[in-house]
């Protein structure tokens, strides 16, 4: 399977044939982006802040054997994604069946506004209904260009309903021509003891309390630059500092646990631009999170566990636009997941060691009017394999196909609208061999 998805993915054509209204290329951001959003609102997480499923939460028993194959379906493709990340302004969703009864829902909203000659002020919106998490999340901040422009600081914030959990990121850009280099740090929950220890919060308003011991902060690390003519680098990074906290209830002492966490991830992308119609390149992302958990006085002896969770990624993509109607994309990567939990006492439960692998991979091509009429044919596919004796749930031996149809409506650069049904190929029984819908909405201004 892996071979013929190498030979699809690099099967197309390199020669460029016309000018395509936008450059081909694909970007790392959205992959960062939730893998910052996973640290910076881990009451997001589907199981919550306090859960002992860990930070990435990635295993849930609601997932069925095709739930890989319904969000590489669902989301929007690397081209779509990269000229999302070109733009200041806008406002995206793509949602994707995944049973008789649900939806898996994406959502964001980001605006920039110039409020004078060197200042701006941002607002960004992140919604996420899905099996790995349950997210409304806001951020404000402030921007001020620096050194005639080729620099800028920034100042963001999250705004949620429960003060403690604010963070605060400060940072700086460099702009190098066409690309740009990014440092900040954050304070996350930096209201927290603040709120709990000084203002205190009685319990008839939350009977959880939080007491940090050692405060988390993050630095986060970012590039986006050109190499020579036709090479293009891009890196993220970010570290969470060591953090405890206790966790406990208000009116049952003893009852809760300490908690120590970290977290951490790296991603890098390279890219190969022979022209301005074609884009191949190679990418790597991991990500990696650690709960080291004690029960207090009076808490479950289960909350003595040490987990750690790590998920790897590598792939390769290529994205042709044949003429200025006609564009083929095709992408390959494999993940890996392992989750680790080690208890002091194993009569309490039983100690896992789980590691699993998948292929995914996606391929086709569109056509579409730089205004109007769009059409997609698509095959996706979602190979998992478990290569541990312990199993969690979500975790199948199973593989999946599937060809995607899809009809859309393109207004220029301003709005695309898409709608795609889903045909099963790998003879799983069901009956008939529609597999589900999706939706795609992008409006930019």
């Amino acid at each position: 399977m892996a071979s013929s998805c190498v030979c699809l993915l690099f099967a197309l054509p390199i020669s460029a044939i016309a000018q395509s209204t936008e450059p081909a290329g694909a970007t790392l951001r959205d992959w960062e982006e939730q893998a910052w959003l996973a640290i910076f609102d881990r009451s997001g997480g589907i199981f919550g802040r306090t859960s002992d499923h860990g930070i990435l939460q990635r295993f849930n028993a609601a997932m069925d054997e095709e739930y890989h194959l319904d969000v590489i379906t669902s989301r929007f493709s690397l081209s779509e994604t990269a000229d999302w990340y070109r733009r200041d302004n806008g406002a995206r969703i793509w949602v994707g069946s995944i049973n008789h009864l649900r939806l898996i829902v994406h959502g964001e909203f980001k605006a920039s506004v110039r409020l004078a000659d060197n200042w701006a002020a941002d607002v960004r919106f992140n919604k996420e209904e899905t099996l790995l998490a349950d997210r409304s999340l806001a951020r404000v901040g402030l921007r001020h260009r620096l050194l005639d422009g080729r620099a800028e600081a920034f100042l963001t914030g999250t705004v949620v309903a429960d003060k403690p959990e604010s963070d605060i990121e400060l940072g700086f850009v460099w702009f190098t021509g066409p690309g740009s280099i990014t440092v900040a740090v954050a304070a996350l929950d930096v209201f927290s003891d603040l709120i709990y220890e000084n203002l205190e919060v009685s319990p008839s308003i939350a009977d959880t309390a939080f007491d940090y011991t050692d405060n988390p902060y993050t630095a986060r690390f970012s590039l986006d630059l050109p190499l020579g003519r036709n090479l293009r680098i891009e890196g993220h990074a970010l570290a969470l500092t060591p953090t405890t906290v206790e966790i406990g209830s208000q009116t049952r002492p003893g009852d809760g646990f300490l908690q120590q966490e970290r977290y951490a991830y790296a991603g890098g992308l390279l890219e190969w631009s022979p022209s301005r119609n074609t884009a191949i390149g190679t990418f790597t992302t991991w990500v990696r999170s650690r709960l080291d958990r004690a029960p207090l006085a009076a808490g479950p002896p289960e909350d003595a566990f040490d987990l750690t969770e790590v998920t790897w990624r590598i792939g390769g993509y290529a994205i042709h636009h044949i003429t200025d109607r006609l564009e083929a994309e095709a992408w390959l990567s494999r993940v890996g997941r392992s989750e680790d939990r080690l208890r002091p006492d194993t009569t309490v439960a039983a100690n896992i060691d789980f590691e699993d692998q998948i292929w995914l991979a996606s391929a086709g091509t569109v056509y579409r009017f730089p205004s109007g009429f769009q059409a997609q044919l698509e095959f996706d596919i979602a190979d998992q394999t478990p290569l541990s004796d312990d199993r969690l749930p979500s975790v199948f031996d199973a593989t999946h196909t599937r060809l995607r149809f899809e009809l859309g409506w393109r207004f220029g650069s301003r709005a695309l609208i898409v709608l795609g049904s889903n045909l099963d190929l790998d003879g799983d029984d069901r009956s008939p061999n529609f597999d589900g819908g999706h939706g795609r909405v992008r409006l930019s201004w």
